[in-house]
């Protein structure tokens, strides 16, 4: 048990401390103690929580949503991670262009492997340009730059990622080349020289007396490091609760109202689902009823209108197209009382005595010698009604025309249909049966 709280107090103090680097911009330091913190503490959710903002900070979105996914499987309440977690989700243009960001990156890793520098400096400044705190980035940009010996252009790519990183050893290191390339290194331990030099004593300096004791450079480490231990442990017991206390509580605050404003939004959007659907049926049912009484009022017209051509070609004394009219009409779909009674009247009309006018026209016709037309006046005919004479006067014609299989047909439907009639007799001989 007191092993267990000892690695707690050590994963704590390695938090603190990568806290302060983290306050200082020293995020590479930071990244180091926090790591070393989970090391001894994996739950210690506060150090992976600012792990995971340090690799965001630097450009490294994927690496801080590993550790912000760890943290709230860890811990699923109360939990900033959460948080971060939904901003991300809430933007998924961060998310693409991180990863376009990366597949770039890599991208130009290989053109500069390959001797591509051109290239590969220019899909790094698109990088830089959409992810402008992206500091693998920024060093692989210094040390293209550096190998075709642009040192100001190197120079001004790592400023950037010391602006982000203060600490970061590899760009310490190549800033270092930068500035004696330049010359800048030079002027910079001249200065340093300066300010350190010294400087002529007069009468009126002080001679520190050879008998005070200097004190050894192991005693100056010891009270260093027992002030740092001992501010750490004020810091650890006092402050320390205070902060996590007051950023735990906003954090919550803020999470409540966000929920709150979520499910008001959601139970607006289903209310407004559930009027739209309902707005949807009604119109779909009006819609449909229009439709229909459209179709009505079109049918309506279209019978009304058929019905007075025929009689106006009646009145007229132009049988012909009053029976083609006639024959063209649909009974079924007249349902109007008015209308249907006016159907009948010219029915029977019809059916009375224009099939017999129509008959005599056909034989004048057939007489003078057209017979194309005296077919037609036939048929017309025999469609208003069957009349076995009729039929076998147009059977004969389609035998003087040569229509032999329509003969045929119309002698079989005398046989059939009118059995008892004189045509049928004589349709039978002319069959052969």
């Amino acid at each position: 048990m007191n092993y267990d709280i000892t690695l707690d107090r050590i994963a704590n103090c390695y938090y603190n401390l990568g806290l302060e680097r983290a306050k200082l911009r020293d995020l590479s330091g930071a990244a180091e103690l926090l790591k070393k913190s989970l090391l001894f503490n994996k739950y210690q959710i506060d150090a992976r929580n600012l792990l995971g903002l340090i690799f965001f900070e630097c450009g490294e979105t994927a690496d801080a949503l590993t550790q912000w996914v760890i943290s709230n499987n860890l811990m699923s309440e109360n939990n900033i991670a959460d948080y971060y977690l939904e901003e991300i989700q809430r933007k998924p243009a961060i998310l693409r262009i991180c990863t376009d960001n990366v597949n770039r990156y890599n991208q130009a890793l290989i053109y500069a492997q390959s001797n591509n520098e051109d290239l590969a400096i220019m899909q790094l400044n698109q990088v830089i340009q959409d992810s402008p705190n992206y500091v693998k980035a920024h060093i692989l940009l210094s040390l293209l730059y550096m190998k075709r010996e642009q040192w100001v252009k190197a120079g001004r790519s790592l400023y950037k990622v010391l602006k982000i990183d203060r600490n970061n050893p590899k760009a310490l290191v190549l800033m270092d080349e930068v500035k004696q390339r330049t010359g800048r290194k030079e002027v910079e331990q001249s200065k340093l020289r300066n300010a350190f030099s010294h400087r002529k004593m007069t009468d009126d300096d002080v001679i520190v007396p050879q008998e005070v004791k200097e004190v050894s450079p192991w005693m100056v480490v010891f009270y260093i490091l027992s002030g740092v231990v001992l501010s750490l442990f004020t810091f650890n017991l006092l402050i320390l609760p205070a902060k996590t206390r007051a950023l735990n509580a906003s954090n919550n605050q803020e999470l409540i109202s966000y929920t709150d404003k979520l499910d008001l939004a959601n139970r607006e959007i289903k209310d407004l689902n559930e009027q739209y659907s309902t707005l949807e049926k009604q119109y779909q049912e009006a819609a449909l009823q229009i439709q229909q009484f459209q179709n009505a009022n079109e049918s309506f017209m279209g019978q009304y209108r058929a019905l007075t051509q025929i009689n106006q070609a009646y009145d007229s004394g132009d049988i012909v197209l009053a029976a083609q009219l006639y024959t063209g009409l649909n009974p079924s779909q007249i349902v109007d009382d008015n209308l249907l009674s006016q159907y009948q009247s010219i029915k029977h009309i019809m059916e009375s005595s224009v099939y017999q006018e129509l008959a005599k026209k056909a034989t004048d016709a057939w007489n003078a010698g057209d017979q194309q037309n005296a077919g037609e006046l036939y048929l017309l005919s025999v469609t208003i009604r069957e009349d076995p004479e009729n039929m076998f006067l147009l059977a004969r014609l389609y035998q003087s025309m040569g229509r032999s299989d329509d003969a045929n047909t119309l002698f079989d439907k005398i046989i059939g249909s009118y059995p008892d009639s004189s045509y049928a007799e004589k349709a039978r001989s002319i069959r052969g049966y």
